[in-house]
């Protein structure tokens, strides 16, 4: 059996305006569909980020890919030196392999470890949609700490999320500690919460914050990215006794000796995009394990068949006993078909249908393409495109009120 074609299919779908620390999100992101075909026709699909270095990557493989036998993909590893690219297409030829096969692609990873994989609540301040009918979850303005809370019921009563985290390095340090006491209050003591201001805060800042914490009625599982560098938060773990998460400082594999040798961090967010694939998010759990690292799971915004895929290698890592992240509640429309995917008590059961379990919606896929083609989009992968991005799409605003210069406070 071999490779017979690849397509690589950029998409522009619509995303509420979350807001972080580098501004706020665009109202139409994109995002990119890749599908292998094998020479009997059968399809395998992915899905990654859509910013023009990564397409041109996924186009650029093509030569190497067609003609290629899927089993065997280590050596495109090698010859990529592109871990997004590579982990793009690995996804699409697992779920090939699956369908070839009949078998779920966890089965191909060695075997799930859980029947249901457990997503936070992930909650950003954001602002007002523009099309509030077509929002699919709280369109409403988000800007205190009040009106998050009010959030955050809608995606704990729709969704049945039990642990909550919140976007933070958007409105001033004390304010958001007050939004976490008040999601306390609302949701119990003893409810999970994260904290991730994205690097927004200096080491005396996130110092300071971490002490006020532990005097307050909640219980804070890690704070992720609260210090703007590696060093940073070397430093601040000497001043304080909370976890430190990370997928903005331990993005690849070369990041987790210094990490380690530094003891900058506790749990490394892992991310099949960019992590080597599916197959390099089960050495990332190896190593992780290796080095009594916890192991979470980073999101973006994602459609189902990220979705699909992040379910299927977070069931076969056993490290990843935290709950994962995920963007998904906020997206109104998919390029799969019987979309949504359904949470049940904050819960995504595990696939066992062939490959990862989902099919494109060629007419939604056809649709969203168009969009892409003829929209201003926003996509990037890395958080230095990020920084760029924002910057381009909020060129309009005041220099100061978007500058990606960190620490913030």
């Amino acid at each position: 059996m071999r490779i017979a074609d690849v397509d690589v299919v950029p998409v522009a779908h619509r995303e509420p305006p979350l807001r972080n620390s580098w501004g706020a999100h665009s109202e139409l992101a994109a995002r990119t569909i890749v599908v292998v075909t094998a020479a009997d026709g059968t399809q395998g699909v992915a899905e990654t980020y859509g910013d023009s270095e990564v397409i041109e990557g996924l186009e650029d493989a093509r030569s190497l890919v067609v003609g290629m036998n899927p089993y065997e993909t280590r050596p495109l590893r090698l010859q990529l030196q592109d871990e997004m690219v590579f982990g793009a297409i690995e996804t699409a030829i697992y779920d090939l392999l699956g369908k070839l096969t009949g078998q779920p692609v966890h089965s191909l990873l060695g075997g799930k470890i859980r029947d249901s994989v457990e997503y936070t609540g992930y909650l950003f301040y954001k602002y007002a949609d523009s099309d509030p009918e077509s929002a699919a979850i709280a369109p409403q303005e988000v800007m205190s700490s009040e009106a998050m809370v009010d959030m955050a019921r809608e995606f704990v009563d729709k969704h049945g999320f039990r642990v909550l985290k919140l976007k933070a390095g958007v409105l001033k340090p004390d304010s958001e500690l007050e939004t976490l006491r008040l999601l306390a209050e609302e949701f119990g003591q003893e409810t999970p919460l994260r904290i991730d201001p994205n690097g927004a805060w200096s080491v005396e800042t996130a110092t300071r914050l971490a002490r006020e914490l532990r005097e307050m009625p909640l219980r804070v599982q890690w704070l992720e990215d609260p210090v703007p560098s590696l060093h940073a938060h070397s430093r601040l773990k000497r001043n304080i006794d909370y976890p430190i998460a990370t997928n903005m400082f331990v993005t690849e594999f070369d990041d987790i000796a210094p990490a380690i040798e530094s003891d900058a961090v506790d749990v490394i967010l892992s991310d099949h995009h960019y992590w080597g694939g599916l197959t390099g998010n089960l050495e990332l759990d190896c190593v992780a394990n290796t080095f009594d690292l916890g192991v979470g799971m980073h999101s973006n915004s994602h459609l189902g068949v990220s979705m699909a895929a992040m379910t299927h290698v977070a069931a076969a890592m056993p490290t990843v006993r935290y709950t994962c992240d995920t963007h998904y509640p906020y997206m109104s429309e998919d390029v799969i078909e019987d979309a949504p995917i359904e949470f049940e008590d904050g819960h995504v059961a595990v696939p066992d249908d062939p490959g990862l379990g989902v099919e494109l919606d060629e007419d939604e896929l056809e649709r969203m393409n168009e969009r892409y083609e003829n929209s201003e989009t926003l996509g990037y992968s890395t958080v230095g495109s990020m920084a760029s991005e924002y910057a381009d799409a909020m060129s309009e605003v005041s220099t100061e009120q978007w500058l990606p210069n960190k620490p913030i406070w």
